[in-house]
């Protein structure tokens, strides 16, 4: 059968260009409009009863569809307008879930909160604490500050050695840990764990990767130090204060 286009028109003229549903003339989003109506075969039989120009000649369902008028819609009733969502801010507050009497914290409760984060820590302060420390007046001690530039590099280079010597173990762990999750201990044991540790510490355990472990450390040792120097200098010149009261 031959491929034709829909036939519907919608009210504002526009023609649908869908492809007619099988024996219809009209597509499969458009056939429930028609319900009932003659299909293609019906009309082929039709049509060869009648002359050209006969006014039945034309599909009934066309001749319908352009004659009809314009569907009439009823107006929408109007629709009360929705409500606003809630102000979570006056609803938590009513709540008493915070308190909008709560001002900023002071520099000095700051400096405070510093110092108490790396007290609690049981370390140095950060390059961030550091400036916050020294641009809110504080004075920055050694033991605040941390290493100095060679302390740092040589604790650099020792962490870059020991990451290189704990990467064999690494593995066997894993599976241990895997093993155990899955209750499948690992086959072999202990010649299984060997084994491996061997095999891959001899590929790693080579000098010159052990000094690119080392640099690499040593570098990031540097960084460390640099970062945290210049957070401290930072933090002394919006004091107003000259780089040789700081620790540069």
């Amino acid at each position: 059968m031959e491929t034709i286009n829909c036939k519907h028109v919608e009210p504002n003229g526009k023609v649908c260009r869908r492809v007619a549903f099988r024996n219809l003339f009209y597509c499969y989003a458009h056939r429930h409009l028609y319900l009932g109506g003659e299909t293609r075969t019906e009309y082929e039989k039709r049509r060869k009863t009648l002359s050209v120009s006969s006014l039945d000649y034309e599909p009934p369902i066309m001749k319908a569809m352009l004659e009809d008028p314009e569907p009439h819609t009823d107006p929408e009733p109007e629709q009360e307008p929705r409500p606003l969502p809630p102000d979570w801010d006056e609803l938590q507050e009513e709540g008493g879930w915070w308190d909008t009497a709560l001002v900023d914290p002071t520099p000095e409760e700051m400096k405070k909160e510093a110092l108490a984060n790396a007290e609690v820590a049981k370390r140095s302060l950060k390059a961030e604490e550091i400036y916050t420390v020294a641009s809110l007046g504080g004075e920055v001690t050694d033991e605040m500050f941390g290493r100095d530039f060679q302390s740092s590099i040589v604790m650099g280079g020792i962490t870059g050695a020991g990451i290189l010597l704990a990467i064999p173990f690494l593995p066997v762990i894993a599976l241990v840990i895997l093993g155990a999750a899955v209750n499948a201990p690992m086959q072999g044991g202990g010649d299984v764990a060997t084994d491996m540790i061997s095999s891959i510490s001899e590929g790693l355990w080579k000098p010159h990767i052990f000094a690119i472990f080392i640099l690499g450390g040593s570098f990031l040792g540097f960084g460390d130090h640099r970062k945290r120097t210049e957070a401290l200098a930072r933090g002394y010149a919006d004091q107003g204060k000259p780089p040789s009261q700081g620790r540069i």
